[in-house]
């Protein structure tokens, strides 16, 4: 899968500001229709100014188009672009850290807990759009129409200004609950991460860059809290997800292996028959007589 935070960081094509770990694109892509898997071990927001594209994650599908916005959490998802129009979206990636230091800087400011229940929300969260994220998509515009570059701590401080809205604005709840829960236990942090990205074909390594860990460090967290090794538990999962998908969709045994994130059909088949002692194909079969 494609890492689009570092892809979009080290490519040339895109008009980008660039502060400390922060990044702000304007992200235009005119490739012809294409499905693809992608990661970004950083949190971003999604303004899109034209066309049309679909993120998915195993639990929904998130079709937006010109004046849609999206958060997007740091993890995997599937992008589907179209080609009847070219892509363009303003793109704000936010590490965890800049995140954290600015709860901190405002903590008189916004209220949160670290025993606060956090509320399970899907990799993927629709942002509605109000009268000041409106206003503030256009102020984003401005900074690409300028010749110039812009000052970093107005960039900044731009960066700041939406998280007060998400933090300060009740419509934005769900978002604002994600936010708090990275200064959560490690423990905390680690399940909600498994549990949005293990049907994604992702490495160890890339695991533990999302849970801001060394890979060492990563497996013996990852042993404490679930009780087994990493490999043996995602590969659990996908079985799991595989047997629903199986029983209650028509998605062929090519899709499920896709939507899963297995390698490729055959290793699917391979995996499947090793936990259920048939093919994906002879379940089916078997389920539905």
């Amino acid at each position: 899968m494609t890492n689009v935070f570092k892809y979009i960081r080290e490519c040339e094509l895109f008009r980008k500001f660039t502060i400390d770990k922060l990044l702000f694109v304007e992200f235009k892509c005119m490739v012809e229709e294409i499905r693809f898997g992608m990661w970004s071990d950083a949190n971003y927001f999604v303004f899109v100014t034209n066309g049309k594209k679909m993120w998915k994650t195993h639990r929904n599908e998130y079709m937006v188009k010109a004046g849609d916005a999206l958060f997007v959490k740091k993890g995997a998802n599937i992008a589907h672009q179209f080609h009847s129009e070219d892509y363009c979206a303003l793109m704000i990636f936010m590490p965890d850290e800049f995140i954290k230091k600015f709860m901190l800087k405002f903590s008189d400011t916004i209220s949160y807990n670290r025993d606060d229940k956090y509320l399970d929300s899907d990799g993927v969260l629709r942002l509605e759009i109000d009268d000041f994220l409106m206003s503030y998509m256009k102020s984003l515009e401005v900074y690409f129409e300028a010749h110039e570059n812009p000052n970093t701590n107005v960039i900044k401080l731009k960066f700041e200004e939406l998280l007060l809205n998400i933090f300060t604005s009740p419509i934005h709840q769900s978002i604002a609950s994600y936010l708090c829960s990275l200064q959560s236990s490690n423990s905390v942090q680690l399940k909600n991460i498994m549990t949005n990205n293990y049907p994604y074909n992702l490495k160890l390594e890339e695991y533990a860059t999302l849970a801001n860990m060394s890979l060492s460090t990563f497996k013996r967290s990852f042993k404490s809290v679930f009780n087994e090794s990493p490999g043996r538990w995602i590969a659990n999962k996908k079985i799991k997800l595989a047997t629903q998908f199986l029983k209650s969709s028509d998605k062929t045994v090519n899709e499920i292996a896709y939507d899963c994130g297995f390698e490729d059909p055959s290793h699917f088949i391979k995996v499947f028959k090793k936990h259920e002692n048939t093919t994906p194909l002879a379940y089916r079969n078997k389920i539905n007589v």
